[in-house]
């Protein structure tokens, strides 16, 4: 399963202006509005701002501000390509600002990186939300703001399979959240969800469902009823019970917070279909496969049509889709969409990312079943070359590789072979035990 998470979007305030004029006003109630999740009236005055401040000087900052923000309501609304435009046409403006006057560039570069993880561009993410975190430690060390590309940095490492990395980023967003808004604000359940999620990639369930469960109480408390943000809280908590193995309860969670995003946002956005293919998995692991495939295919024409195709999220519909086949013994069908899948990944991923290794690894298991050993072995070995790139060659997640390859090799009375790969994995554990 997959989930939706909140990502900390910033939207900037005039600089170095005491009282607010009408411009600045009409800006703060559009702000508002779209926090509320009515984004239909918000994006009117954003529109209207822009329209007013064309004749400002060269130079206002409040034309770019006003380009950022209707940016961060385009991209909370899945219209991806127009947010980067307005981030990009914002960015400009913003990097010539000196001094702690930088933490709204630090802002924009964290906008443009999150619009770029959306649509399956981890690496370009990834050196943005750094170089946000780098302007916000230089210019302004006690800028409380940077706990919000600490938090997004997480969601990325989480997707690219470092959990690990991304637990002390996102224990940091939290604390410093906490130090500036206290303990209930919806920013620490943001962060709280992340953890979750992190939680969730490492094998902690019972932490999972937890933090799940505090950032759920804070929501509560600062959200009104509906509002989109619960359905985020909704369908990680499912995850987490999923995790578990509750399958019919997090399937409960996943179509209340499913029910909540289409009132939202209406019927085509990335963020519903990942409750799609929340609910298809829970569906799947119940035995209901006709169902589950149908919310399969409704996720993949969903993030197709919205753009979100080149997402991770979308390679992992589509691999749950050929996993459903592989059970029902349509092997044809299910190679086409492992290696779609695979194709998103390897694009999105880069070679650090263990995903791919997993990938490679699910990828040779199928062929082995479909007794294609030539290609079940070159996947293998290619699940090799990631883990080591991810891990290190001496790892054990390289010895646990080599051991599934020396499995192959053995079926196939190859022992000379099997002996090697052997060899390499027992010299490999017996120096991680030294």
């Amino acid at each position: 399963m997959r989930l939706w998470l909140y990502v900390c979007l910033i939207a900037g305030t005039v600089l170095g202006q005491a009282v607010p004029d009408a411009w600045e006003k009409q800006l703060l109630q559009a702000n508002l509005l779209a926090r509320q999740g009515k984004f239909s009236e918000a994006e009117k005055l954003y529109e209207e701002a822009i329209r007013q401040a064309e004749p400002f000087p060269e130079g206002d900052m409040r034309r770019a501000k006003a380009w950022n923000n209707l940016g961060a309501l385009y991209h909370q609304t899945g219209r991806y390509a127009e947010a980067e435009e307005l981030y990009g046409k914002a960015l400009p403006a913003y990097g010539e600002l000196k001094g702690m006057a930088r933490a709204a560039y630090a802002s924009v570069l964290n906008n443009l990186a999150e619009v770029h993880r959306m649509r399956g561009r981890y690496q370009q993410a990834e050196a943005l939300f750094r170089k946000a975190i780098a302007e916000r430690e230089e210019h302004n060390p006690t800028d409380k703001d940077i706990a919000a590309p600490l938090n997004n940095l997480a969601v990325l490492l989480n997707l690219q399979g470092h959990p690990a990395e991304a637990e002390p980023l996102v224990r940091r967003a939290i604390a410093t959240w906490e130090e500036k808004y206290g303990d209930v604000h919806r920013n620490v359940a943001s962060s709280y969800n992340t953890l979750g999620e992190t939680l969730r990639l490492l094998g902690r369930h019972e932490e999972s469902e937890q933090a799940h469960r505090r950032a759920m109480d804070v929501r509560a408390k600062v959200l009104p009823e509906g509002h989109p943000e619960m359905a985020t809280g909704l369908s990680n908590l499912g995850s987490a019970l999923y995790g578990q193995g509750k399958y019919a309860e997090a399937e409960a969670l996943y179509r209340q917070g499913l029910e909540i995003r289409v009132k939202a946002l209406g019927g085509k956005h990335p963020a519903i279909a990942f409750l799609l293919n929340n609910i298809g998995t829970a569906l799947q692991a119940q035995g209901k496969s006709g169902e589950a495939e149908n919310h399969y295919r409704q996720a993949m024409e969903m993030m197709e049509v919205t753009g979100a195709a080149g997402h991770t999220d979308y390679s992992k519909a589509v691999e749950n889709l050929a996993t459903l086949f592989v059970s029902q013994g349509k092997m044809g069908g299910a190679e086409e969409l492992y290696l779609r899948a695979l194709a998103v990944r390897e694009k999105a991923l880069g070679k650090r990312s263990p995903v791919l290794g997993d990938t490679y690894e699910t990828i040779a298991q199928f062929y082995n079943l479909a007794g294609r050993i030539t290609e079940a072995e070159r996947y293998l070995r290619k699940a090799l070359e990631a883990r080591e790139n991810a891990f290190g060659p001496q790892s054990e997640e390289v010895a646990r590789n080599l051991t599934k390859l020396e499995a192959l090799y053995r079926a196939q009375r190859r022992d000379a072979q099997a002996d090697r790969v052997q060899n390499r994995a027992n010299l490999i554990r017996s120096l991680i035990r030294q």
